[in-house]
């Protein structure tokens, strides 16, 4: 339990600790104009990218919308995944 609260706290703290680094890189080297604005392409395209994979996931995963949720049950000691059917 406690690694599943690490893991979870460390995926929400990780874009603040990448913008402090950010900002802790931009005043150190004061970077030509240039290079900012390569940096800050680069970032708008993995953004779109990455909202681009998920709505091909969300519309390229799942059933038909009729068709009827079977939980997860306990067959045998063992788990037997939810369905549709």
């Amino acid at each position: 339990m406690i690694r599943v609260i690490l893991w979870n706290l460390f995926l929400f703290l990780l874009p603040f600790v990448l913008t402090a680094l950010w900002g802790y890189w931009v005043s150190r080297t004061h970077p030509r104009e240039a290079v900012m604005r390569s940096w800050s392409q680069a970032t708008l395209a993995g953004a779109v990218l990455v909202i681009l994979s998920l709505l091909v996931w969300r519309f390229a995963t799942g059933d038909a919308p009729e068709k009827t949720y079977i939980p997860p049950a306990l067959k045998d000691g063992q788990v037997v995944p939810g369905r549709f059917e």
